[in-house]
């Protein structure tokens, strides 16, 4: 069967320029045969231009934290104040509920194949003790009450969450911590604990290592993990099976795409 993705694109947060420049690579006669590691939005300067092109083009993405942030900002439930964000003319546009009505169908975790390749796309990571089974099971525990209830589920998400909990425990504090996990997470302890402070690419934290280095159980059913979110590592993970593709755009960087073919990296410069 043939597949409908072929390339997966980092972090382009508001970068509407770079993207385009990107598509025209990857894409010159406009298939749309691309998918996102999420964080479509905020940051960069033109938000609402990526918005209406993806949701004209019909271009899906896994949800990543400035996704979730934007959308409970739409929703007036935001918990952080966030001077920085550069998301007001999303906020202002008639479109926003429909914005919000089309990233709300968007997953946190996706499989994607290609031939007879299998790759799973995060915006963060997973935990290296899920199988890919546990993936699914943590992705439904998440997108049920996302789409069910959005306003509390977007309420409720803001939160600092770094240990691993039980559904039977609190199912508040659980949605918290995989939610941190799937968006949030870079630095992670063998026990599944989160450090969710550091944002550089090495910890002076001896417990800690990138998520990453990890042997991750989800692998022995899929061939690749492609992530996004930390641009500080600029896509090196050394690990042959797990590709990082923020390569920091919206900072000075590059917007990047991973042909999932082939695994070879394809990058714009940023116009910032």
């Amino acid at each position: 069967m043939k597949s409908k993705f072929k390339f997966v694109i980092g972090d382009i947060q508001g970068c509407y320029g770079e993207f385009k420049n990107l598509l025209k690579i990857i894409d010159p006669k406009k298939e749309n045969k691309i998918f996102c590691v999420g964080d479509l939005v905020n940051r960069g300067p033109e938000s609402e231009k990526v918005l209406e092109y993806v949701m004209k083009h019909n271009i899906k993405s896994v949800l990543g934290n400035h996704d979730l942030h934007m959308m409970a900002m739409i929703l007036g439930v935001h918990k952080i104040k966030d001077k920085n964000h550069t998301l007001h003319k999303v906020l202002s546009k008639n479109k926003r509920v429909e914005a919000l009505d089309y990233f709300i169908k968007f997953p946190f975790a996706k499989e994607l194949k290609v031939n007879d390749k299998k790759s799973l796309v995060v915006h963060a990571g997973v935990l290296p003790t899920w199988s890919l089974q546990d993936v699914y099971a943590a992705n439904e525990e998440l997108c049920e009450p996302l789409k069910k209830d959005p306003e509390k589920f977007l309420s409720d998400m803001y939160s600092d969450r770094r240990i691993a909990i039980s559904k039977s425990t609190n199912k508040r504090n659980r949605q918290r911590y995989l939610v941190n996990v799937f968006t949030r997470m870079r630095f992670l302890s063998r026990k599944n604990k989160l450090d969710l402070k550091t944002k550089t690419k090495k910890t002076h934290k001896d417990k800690y290592q990138p998520w990453f280095n990890y042997q991750h159980k989800c692998l022995k059913d899929i061939d690749n993990i492609v992530f996004g979110h930390w641009a500080a590592i600029n896509g090196v993970t050394n690990h042959s099976s797990i590709k990082g593709i923020d390569l920091g755009c919206v900072w000075g960087g590059s917007l990047a795409a991973i042909n999932l073919f082939d695994n070879s990296i394809i990058t714009v410069n940023s116009e910032s």
